[in-house]
């Protein structure tokens, strides 16, 4: 999935995204050159290519996820390819007419895909078979999901409306991690975690530790930027918004967004920057015993179910809670909490031969029982509306009702539905550098990067506009 250190550029990936399907034809002619490619079997079987991105464990679970599809009839063999790449390749195969069978893309794919016409809509070919919005998780549904205008009920099928496009193979949620033994060290109880972000910056100044009374610091309490890979998230948790994809307008200027750098600024303002830098310095990769939080040096962090994995292998003894990250005073609510959601999803290109078996196979991978044990394989929560005891008694994570919930609230959040987020991310991770390296105040750097953005959004409407009058579209 779903985790965002996506080894892709997200530069190039952009530069793809404004790219119409159609003018990848000449690039398309190359594709056998590096697209995944195998003798098609002469089994008497109709078979598909499913291109993936997983490798390693992640790839293997799918695997097995394909494996029972294949032995549970008689008629169509899918087969497994793991590609780098993935959106880039996809649409040269598309455009080249040589589109995979089904495809397994980021959500954030999805609204470039679905305007550039580069997949099927699902609706009519999931309904026979069970394949429904109602069965996701509530703050799953608007992934699967892309359109301008919401139909309503008693409206004709000319009109516009929101079509469902993908499904959803892995999905995740973001929390909050703490280190209960480091919370017991300070005086703090462990089993009542921030809920507001007064209260965690007070959690957070409590938890430091340096060498003497002002010497290099030993541990933070929390820190935004580890481990970074979020830079989007916290005017969402201040109440604000980036994006209104009714009116395609971004919002980055908000208040509230402005509030939520404000405090971001305000960690490297309090421990000093050069020291933050020296600090930081010293931290090990993810995947590593030296993880900042596995290790000790903060306290508190941002991260998806996923981060059992890491505990298990290089820290199966820590002490670790998990609870809904904090939202500013007057937000909480223990019923309704806030939280990022980023997910894997299943697509079927535009194209293919056999829409209705590719339909098949994906119908057969959202079965409670394949999404429970993908999702246990890979330690991720169910994106599904229900999940089982038994699901939730096997999972490494010991917070997964805690992301479960995230799933299932009204009040948590996407990436913005926008072929132009990746133009966003990227800007915005370059504004929490600017912010929390102190060069600039939030304010202006937000103004700056509102207009930027805005008129990045504004050239994808054209683009989108011509695309879709090309295709004789009105």
């Amino acid at each position: 999935m779903s985790h965002e250190p996506h080894h892709d550029s997200l530069t190039r990936r952009e530069a793809m995204s404004r790219v119409g399907v159609g003018a990848l034809g000449v690039g398309a002619l190359g594709f056998a050159f590096f697209g995944p490619r195998g003798r098609k079997e002469t089994s008497g079987r109709l078979v598909l290519d499913y291109w993936e991105k997983w490798t390693g464990e992640e790839g293997a679970a799918m695997q097995r996820v394909v494996d029972a599809f294949n032995n549970s009839q008689s008629r169509i063999l899918v087969r497994y390819f793991a590609t780098a790449g993935i959106d880039q390749k996809t649409l040269v195969a598309i455009a080249g007419r040589s589109p995979p069978d089904v495809v397994g893309l980021w959500a954030y794919n999805v609204p470039a895909f679905a305007e550039s016409g580069a997949i099927v809509p699902l609706d009519e070919l999931g309904e026979p078979l069970g394949v429904r919005l109602e069965n996701y998780a509530l703050g799953m549904r608007p992934i699967m999901t892309h359109g301008r205008h919401q139909a309503s009920e008693g409206e004709n099928a000319g009109s516009q409306k929101t079509r469902m496009w993908a499904t959803i193979n892995t999905g995740g949620t973001l929390a909050l991690y703490f280190n209960r033994g480091a919370f017991r060290e300070v005086g703090l109880d462990p089993d009542r975690p921030p809920r507001t972000i007064s209260e965690l910056d007070a959690f957070h100044r409590k938890l430091v530790r340096r060498e003497g009374d002002k010497g290099p610091l030993t541990r933070a309490g929390f820190l935004h930027r580890e481990p970074g890979w979020w830079s989007w998230i916290w005017g969402y948790h201040f109440g604000g918004s980036l994006f209104d994809a009714s009116t395609e307008t971004c919002s980055i200027d908000d208040p509230r967004n402005v509030q939520a750098f404000e405090w971001v600024q305000s960690y490297s303002r309090e421990l000093g920057l050069g020291e933050l830098e020296r600090f930081r310095g010293g931290f090990g990769t993810y995947a590593s015993p030296l993880n900042a939080f596995l290790a000790g040096k903060v306290a508190m962090i941002v991260q998806g179910p996923w981060l059992a994995n890491i505990l298990r292998d290089y820290a199966p003894g820590l002490d670790y809670g998990v609870a809904p990250f904090p939202v500013a005073d007057g937000l909480w609510q223990e019923q309704a909490p806030i939280g990022a959601i980023d997910t894997d999803v299943l697509v079927i290109p535009s194209g293919v031969r056999h829409p209705e078996a590719s339909m098949e196979f994906i119908a057969f991978t959202q079965r409670q029982e394949q999404v429970e044990m993908l999702s246990l394989a890979h330690c991720k929560s169910s994106p599904l509306a229900t999940s089982s005891e038994d699901f939730f008694a096997r999972h490494a994570n010991r917070g997964v009702r805690v992301h479960d919930a995230l799933a299932k609230s009204e009040r948590s959040f996407l990436c913005p539905r926008t072929r132009t987020w990746p133009f966003i991310k990227d800007t915005l991770d370059a504004t929490m550098d600017r912010v929390s390296n102190l060069r600039g105040e939030p304010a202006e750097i937000l103004r700056d990067v509102q207009r930027i953005c805005q008129r990045a959004v504004d050239r994808g409407v054209d683009e989108r506009i011509r695309r879709q009058r090309g295709r004789g579209i009105a």
